[in-house]
């Protein structure tokens, strides 16, 4: 009997955890169908092609959101009513929490006997804790990243599993700075600085030109600098010009076979707040993050968050170990002093370098076993007495 999935992601993070647990699902259900929202990786995993365009639902900040309220709305109701026609044996929303709870919540309400799982907790251990609450009442499974995150949807009687983070065994661990340098030849001597600007495009249209700036002013001090700029497809020509109407020398990587090299090349790296900073403290390079966002997205945001940290990395080791530049410190007079620390301070090299490895212990619970693979054993869980 054919095991039904409808399964949906909000963008291009959501689109890779969801194709691994596609895969770890197939392993366990050959005899399997997957509908929903989805990018290439999903498609390539095998889903039928997408509701709609997973880029609809990539935005972020509530000032970027309000005036799309109607169109997702929209998006909403055509997506639960895909879901009601094709009746799945399990609805899987992964990450874009403000889309996927809507979803669930009214998938719910109709009683189907679908069972309803979300992959990638929403941050109530920064802020809108009662969401714990509210989510138990239309989910039956929440699936976490992070060792500490069940226990707030547990205490709420939601069944939970903290499946440890993808991004360990994605291939990130096994990058290499060297192979990177004598494929670009690039000599050691020479300094690389790694530019991560983001995937949202409210993000690289705001962060890229401040990482430019800071690597602009930074080669006054190292003339033959080189970035490094690891980025997705559709950003590598815009990328590209900025770097060349400033005469920087920079490497655009677009292309998986570099990728995870391109992230242990740089000496130091400037990295956007988000999953991409946990991921350069797995690769071991000494880096900052930086965010800005709408100011009045920011005003909201900064007197609700309760954590007090922004890096997940810091989060995790519940010190401040990657300095931080948000909104308005955000500026490369501010940023400069901190990475050109970075590049000559050893002792601050090496506190970032044994950090990586506590890091490290604390995503990858059970190395022997996938994320993807103990995330699809729970959801299975639920239909071992079918």
């Amino acid at each position: 009997m054919t095991f039904k999935v409808f399964i949906i992601a909000g963008e291009e993070s959501g689109d890779k955890l969801a194709q691994s647990l596609m895969y770890s699902l197939k392993s366990i259900h050959p005899d399997i169908e997957f509908r929903g929202i989805g990018g290439a990786g999903m498609k390539e995993a095998g889903l039928s092609g997408s509701l709609f365009p997973m880029d609809e639902l990539s935005v972020m900040g509530i000032a970027e959101v309000l005036p799309r309220i109607p169109k997702f709305i929209n998006l909403i109701s055509k997506t639960v009513q895909a879901i009601r026609v094709f009746n799945p044996d399990v609805v899987i929303t992964v990450d874009a929490p403000d889309f996927s709870f809507r979803v669930q919540k009214k998938v719910r309400s109709y009683k189907l006997s679908a069972k309803q799982f979300h992959y990638v907790a929403p941050t109530v251990w920064a802020w809108r804790s009662g969401r714990a609450a509210k989510v138990k009442q239309f989910l039956d499974g929440m699936i976490c990243l992070f060792p500490f995150e069940p226990i707030y949807f547990e205490r709420e009687g939601l069944k939970s599993i903290a499946v440890g983070h993808p991004m360990v065994s994605s291939g990130l661990m096994d990058g290499d700075a060297g192979r990177f340098r004598n494929k670009f030849n690039i000599t050691l001597e020479r300094k690389i600085l790694g530019l991560f600007c983001g995937s949202r495009t409210s993000e690289v249209r705001l962060l890229a030109p401040l990482l430019i700036d800071v690597a602009k002013k930074l080669k006054e001090t190292y003339p033959d600098l080189i970035c490094v700029v690891p980025t997705l497809p559709k950003w590598k020509d815009e990328l590209e010009g900025l770097f060349k109407l400033v005469h920087l020398d920079a490497i655009v990587i677009t292309d998986n076979d570099n990728k995870w090299d391109a992230f242990h090349a740089p000496d130091v790296s400037i990295a956007v707040s988000g999953t991409v900073g946990l991921e350069v403290a797995l690769a071991g390079v000494p880096h900052i993050i930086v965010y800005k966002m709408n100011k009045w997205t920011w005003e909201i945001i900064s007197r609700v968050v309760k954590t007090k940290f922004a890096h997940l990395g810091n989060i995790l080791l519940g010190q401040s170990v990657y300095p931080e530049f948000l909104q308005d410190n955000a500026t490369v007079d501010n940023i400069i002093p901190a990475i050109e620390n970075l590049l000559v301070s050893e002792i601050e090299r090496k506190i970032q370098n044994e950090s990586s490895k506590k890091i490290h212990y604390l995503l990858e619970p059970n190395p022997n076993e996938k994320a993807a693979d103990r995330a699809a054993a729970f959801i299975s869980s639920y239909f071992k007495n079918d």
